[in-house]
C-alpha cells in the first residue's frame, strides 16, 4: 500500500494544479477574448440528436452575444426557432414548412426580423414555418422533413440549396459533431449511412461540457489564425484551390440532384408542393432551373449582388444582417405569390 500512496499525494497535486490552471485560462480568455464565441449558438439551445446529428432543444431560450450584435433565440415547443404554432390550420391558409441552416435560422437576427417573418407578416393567408437548424446541410434538412414534417399539415416545402449546404452533405463530422450522410451504392441509388452507435451520446456529454466554456473556442480560433498564416504562403495556389473549391460546392451534380428528387417523392407522397430556395452562383442557376422544370419543382432565387459587404454583419461574421433579410423578403414575396396563385 505504501508505493501506492507514494504516487497518490502527487497524482492529486498534479491533477489539482491542471484544473486550476484551466480555471484561470478560461477566466483569461472571458475577460480578455470574449468573442471566442461569437459563432457559438449560447449553450443548452442545441442537443445531440441519432436521425439528424443535432437539433434544437424545445422550449429552450437563450441571448447569443457577439462583437455585431446580442439576439435572444425562443425555440418553440415543436423544437424550431419559431412562433409558437398549432398543427391545425384554417383552409384559407398556405402553410410553408421552410427548412435550411443558420441563415434562414437568423443567426444574429431578431426573430421578428428574418426574411420568413416579414413575409408571413405581409401576406395573412401565409404561414411560413421556419424549421431551419444553424449547420445544417441539405441531408439534415431532408431527413428533418421526412421525420417531422408530416405532422404539420403542409401545402408546401422549402429546402435552401446554397453552396454551405451543398458542401455538408460531404461530410459525417463536422462542427465537433457527427452527422448522417448519404452515400451512392453499387447500383447507383442513395443509402443512408447512420451515426455510429454510442457516438451520439459521447458527443452529447462532450458538448454539455464544453458549450458553456469559452477557453475551447479560443484554442480552436488560434489553431485556426496559424492554418490561415500556412496558407498565405502560398497565395496563388490558395487561391486557386480555392476557386475550384467554391465552384465545386456550388454544383449541383447528379448526386445532389437524386438528393432532390427523393425530397420531391417524399413531397409528393403527402401531396405538397416543393420548391428550392436557391442563393447560388449564376453558372449553377440556369442548370438548376432546368432540373426544377423537368422534375416539377418549383424554384425561388436569392440574389444579392454578389453577396455585398453591406448586407453581412463583417468580417467576422459573414451571415446575413437585418438589411439583406429585408432585401430577400422583398425578392421573395411576388415568386412566392405566383407558386401560391397557381
Amino acid at each position: 500500500m505504501k508505493p501506492i500512496r507514494k504516487y497518490i499525494i502527487p497524482l492529486c497535486l498534479i491533477l489539482t494544479g491542471c484544473f486550476f490552471s484551466l480555471l484561470l485560462a478560461e477566466g483569461f480568455v472571458r475577460i480578455f477574448y470574449p468573442h471566442s464565441r461569437d459563432h457559438v449558438m449560447p449553450a443548452g439551445l442545441i442537443e445531440m440528436d441519432y436521425n439528424l446529428g443535432w437539433k434544437l432543444s424545445a422550449g429552450k431560450s437563450g441571448v447569443h452575444n457577439t462583437r455585431y450584435y446580442e439576439v435572444v433565440y425562443n425555440i418553440n415547443s415543436l423544437g424550431f426557432r419559431d412562433k409558437p404554432r398549432m398543427v391545425m390550420k384554417d383552409e384559407n391558409i398556405y402553410r410553408i414548412l421552410l427548412s435550411g441552416d443558420s441563415q434562414v435560422y437568423g443567426l444574429g437576427i431578431p426573430e421578428d426580423q428574418r426574411f420568413s417573418n416579414l413575409i408571413e407578416n405581409k401576406k395573412t393567408h401565409l404561414e411560413i414555418w421556419n424549421l431551419a437548424g444553424p449547420g445544417y446541410g441539405l441531408d439534415q434538412q431532408i431527413l428533418c422533413y421526412e421525420r417531422d414534417g408530416k405532422f404539420f399539415n403542409a401545402d408546401e416545402v422549402i429546402f435552401f440549396v446554397a453552396p454551405s449546404t451543398l458542401q455538408r452533405i460531404h461530410y459525417d463530422y463536422i462542427y465537433k459533431k457527427h452527422k448522417p450522410m448519404f452515400v451512392t451504392d453499387h447500383s447507383g441509388s442513395l443509402k443512408l449511412i447512420p451515426i455510429p452507435k454510442g457516438k451520439t451520446a459521447m458527443t452529447s456529454l462532450l458538448y454539455d461540457l464544453l458549450s458553456p466554456m469559452y477557453l475551447p473556442y479560443f484554442v480552436e480560433l488560434r489553431l485556426k489564425m496559424l492554418t490561415d498564416i500556412k496558407k498565405k504562403s502560398s497565395f496563388k495556389r490558395d487561391q486557386e484551390t480555392n476557386i475550384e473549391s467554391i465552384t465545386s460546392r456550388a454544383r449541383v451534380g447528379d448526386f445532389e440532384k437524386k438528393m432532390l428528387i427523393m425530397a420531391r417523392n417524399i413531397a409528393v407522397g403527402r401531396k405538397q408542393r416543393i420548391t428550392i430556395l436557391s442563393a447560388l452562383p449564376e453558372a449553377t442557376r440556369k442548370d438548376l432551373q432546368a432540373f426544377c422544370d423537368q422534375n416539377g419543382i418549383g424554384l425561388l432565387e436569392i440574389a444579392l449582388d454578389g453577396e455585398r459587404n453591406d448586407l453581412r454583419f463583417g468580417r467576422y461574421d459573414r451571415h446575413w444582417n437585418i438589411e439583406a433579410n429585408k432585401l430577400i423578403a422583398d425578392q421573395l414575396l411576388s415568386q412566392l405569390e405566383r407558386n401560391v396563385n397557381r
